[in-house]
């Protein structure tokens, strides 16, 4: 099943991130039945705009069933249109439609689930269905904040990230017990880590020890959100603290299977803790989930394969990769890289890969400024989370045969 982006009917352009709002947490509520497989939002919502036969965007994404809708927002009230599609025939299964005060939205996206769930999968299982239901915002002015900031959460400029925490922290003035809001501030938090602490010892990065509170305090405020588990489980990642983040995502993927997002940190997170056997098979789902799936699905997937000693794969991957993204950014993808070319023998292609990877490293190092490439490399190692002294071993020796003090 794929859920199209809902077109906006408000008049007003800038209202469309509330309808892709609404779109995105109906397609998290779909997510949760074990009967469906959901296409990811950045997949479906590639067909935005585009005049396309239903038939042809269902082949497109593999999708049997499409649901489709529009949003009109006017004062205090929205009407919400959906229906399902036949993807193969371009036939209505059902549509309907609901005009509700806004403050009744999240009944509104339940009722939409539960529609178009009892349409295709014939049963619902209520009880799971209410023990997994994520708590819902006291206020609808604090979801609106929330949307906007998820909207600008993924620009990495300063300027961006700096506009997503206001919003965010706006949503929890009003509902102090918004998890979702805290899990947007661990994000802003953690790329501003990614960013600006690039060689910091964990324990004095503030904006690291930032990160991971606000993903503890999601947690505290609403514990049956898969999205508050992987959002922790990930902050624990960055720790190092490998226990509790398998514990934390590994409750996310048990609580939403079809989440593409979650399946391809938990299988980033096996590759990591040594058992890459259990990662490959993840990473797949969540790319079956997601076709369409943003550019950093790939260096997860190369770090899998390099940890199974699929090197000339890893390698070709992390090229693709890195034309589409400034290397200064990505040290880790030309140091894994360099790492992969190391151990298949191509050492004039691994030395130039080392060579930026150091140089990138250097021009963003915020730690010891005595430092030279040895602690450059310690620091790369590091960063790649690998748990078992082994598996940091043949990294190690990848970039050694790459001509680094390794």
């Amino acid at each position: 099943m794929a859920v199209l982006p809902f077109e906006n009917m408000s008049g007003d352009p800038e209202q469309v991130y509330f309808s892709d709002g609404i779109t995105e947490d109906i397609i998290t509520e779909l997510s949760r039945f074990h009967e469906l497989m959901v296409i990811a939002r950045n997949s479906s919502f590639s067909f935005r705009g585009k005049s396309m036969d239903v038939r042809e965007i269902g082949r497109l994404l593999g999708a049997r069933y499409l649901v489709e809708g529009s949003v009109r927002r006017a004062g205090g009230r929205v009407r919400i249109t959906a229906q399902l599609v036949d993807a193969a025939t371009g036939a209505h299964f059902w549509v309907e439609r609901y005009d509700r005060a806004l403050e009744d939205v999240f009944a509104v996206q339940e009722e939409i689930s539960q529609s178009i769930v009892a349409t295709v999968a014939q049963r619902i299982i209520q009880d799971s269905e209410v023990a997994g239901r994520r708590r819902q915002p006291e206020d609808i002015r604090a979801y609106d904040l929330f949307l906007q900031g998820n909207r600008l959460s993924d620009v990495f400029t300063p300027e961006a990230q700096a506009r997503a925490q206001a919003l965010f922290e706006g949503a929890l003035q009003i509902d102090r017990g918004f998890a979702r809001a805290h899990t947007g501030l661990a994000w802003v938090y953690l790329n501003r880590s990614v960013e600006d602490s690039v060689g910091v010892p964990r324990e004095k990065d503030e904006n690291r020890i930032a990160a991971l509170r606000q993903a503890e305090e999601a947690l505290e405020k609403d514990p049956n959100d898969p999205r508050v588990h992987s959002t922790l489980g990930y902050m624990c990642l960055m720790w190092r603290d490998f226990d509790r983040a398998e514990r934390h995502m590994d409750l996310a993927r048990a609580m939403n299977p079809n989440d593409p997002l979650i399946q391809i940190f938990w299988a980033w997170m096996q590759s990591c803790l040594g058992k890459p056997e259990r990662a490959l098979p993840a990473a797949e789902i969540a790319f079956r989930l997601n076709p369409c799936h943003p550019s950093w699905y790939n260096y997860y997937l190369s770090h899998i394969l390099f940890r199974l000693g699929r090197d000339r794969e890893a390698a070709d991957l992390l090229e693709r990769l890195i034309m589409d993204a400034p290397a200064r950014r990505h040290p880790r993808y030309m140091a894994l890289r360099a790492a992969a070319c190391g151990h298949l023998g191509r050492i004039e292609e691994a030395q130039r890969c080392a060579r930026i990877s150091i140089e990138s490293v250097s021009k963003c190092w915020h730690g010891d400024p005595a430092a030279g490439p040895r602690e450059y490399v310690d620091w790369l190692v590091d960063v790649l989370y690998l748990r078992r002294d082994e598996d940091a071993e043949r990294l190690r020796e990848g970039l050694r045969r790459a001509g680094l003090p390794a």
